[in-house]
């Protein structure tokens, strides 16, 4: 059977076990390194304070999501110096192989690794300072919360995905630039939309009848309307949405 020139499992395998090897020391080290703070930080707050070491949970996550976003810029890195990026750009591996290889690290393995990392670190701090077995940090990865902390980052991590297949330098902080501009933009233009939309309920030019019925319009497309579309956006086309232009980013650099 000949084999597919867009998706083959094996090649896809084979490049992510590269990308793996050729930087898994640097990984280890950084990840080393943070997870002796997060373990000091956890031996103190069980010594001091042993009823509160679940609730640093929150905290870690929040590490987690901003580390995970800073090693997604970098994911791509090899495209962005000459001697590697040509040695990159031909090996026998299609487009698509190269963006799964990278979301599968940044979007799959990376929060799956970094969460039992958190897990690990509250249960021996405690277990280490409290000679008690507090399983409660280990029943949140299986909580509601895990599972939204999860996705919440599956999704907006696609968005620093495509900062690290778009921009050649300094990803990370260019990423967050773009997401500032954007957001000063779309503030912008909502302003100008919601004022021609209600400039005579806002300027007072309706009758007492008139503008009641136009603030219960303005309540239901607010509360109700907008919200419902802005929740389908999130959470069913973000992502797709961000992973089609990453293909396009890294097709572009391909040529």
């Amino acid at each position: 059977m000949e084999k597919s020139n867009i998706l083959n499992l094996n090649r896809l395998f084979l490049l992510t076990r590269r990308h793996l090897l050729s930087n898994l020391t640097g990984w280890m080290i950084a990840f080393g390194a943070l997870a002796g703070v997060l373990l000091v930080i956890s031996l103190l707050v069980a010594y001091f304070e042993p009823g509160r070491i679940a609730a640093l949970t929150p905290a870690y996550l929040t590490i987690m999501f901003i580390g995970g976003y800073i090693f997604t810029s970098s994911i791509f890195s090899e495209l962005n110096e000459q001697r590697k990026a040509f040695h990159y750009l031909t090996l026998p591996v299609s487009t698509t192989e190269r963006l799964l290889s990278g979301w599968l690290l940044t979007g799959v393995l990376f929060p799956v690794f970094a969460l039992l990392l958190i897990f690990v670190i509250i249960f021996l701090s405690n277990l280490i300072m409290n000679l008690t077995f507090d399983f409660s940090s280990i029943n949140y990865a299986f909580s509601a919360s895990y599972l939204k902390a999860f996705k919440t980052y599956l999704i907006t991590q696609s968005v620093f995905l495509l900062g690290a297949a778009y921009f050649r330098k300094y990803n990370f902080l260019k990423t967050l630039l773009a997401l500032f501009v954007v957001f000063v933009v779309f503030m912008i233009f909502t302003g100008i939309f919601s004022r021609m939309m209600f400039s005579a309920f806002m300027d007072g030019n309706m009758d007492m009848m008139e503008s009641g019925a136009a603030s219960f319009r303005m309540d239901s497309i607010f509360m109700n309307i907008i919200p419902q579309i802005a929740k389908i956006l999130y959470n069913y086309l973000m992502m797709p949405f961000f992973l089609v232009v990453s293909w396009f980013s890294l097709k572009e650099r391909q040529v």
